[in-house]
């Protein structure tokens, strides 16, 4: 097995974990020394037919995700002054508490 192919596999359980979320439901997490909170949520216009959305939160900080993919989470955010803010987190390094 190729070490990207026993990465994907390794980060496979929180990736189901976190798609298998339903509307209103959270995970926690410890990324390093800080504590995170993955939400879903569905937009609130037409919930029935809207895609799940999820965002990751820490404390009042958070930040919407824009892909899941098979080892990492990419994030963003807007500031006040419409500044984009991206950051990928390593799925590898994430712990479920």
């Amino acid at each position: 097995m190729t070490k990207y192919a026993t990465k994907v596999k390794k980060c496979s359980s929180l990736v189901n974990a976190i798609k298998d979320l339903k509307e209103d439901e959270s995970i926690d997490l410890m990324y390093g020394d800080k504590k995170l909170q993955i939400r879903a949520y569905k937009n609130s216009i037409d919930r029935e037919d809207r895609e799940m959305s999820y965002s990751i939160w820490s404390t009042y900080n958070g930040m919407n995700i824009s892909k899941i993919g098979n080892t990492t989470i990419s994030a963003y955010t807007f500031d006040m002054m419409s500044q984009k803010t991206t950051f990928t987190f390593d799925i590898e390094k994430i712990e479920v508490i």
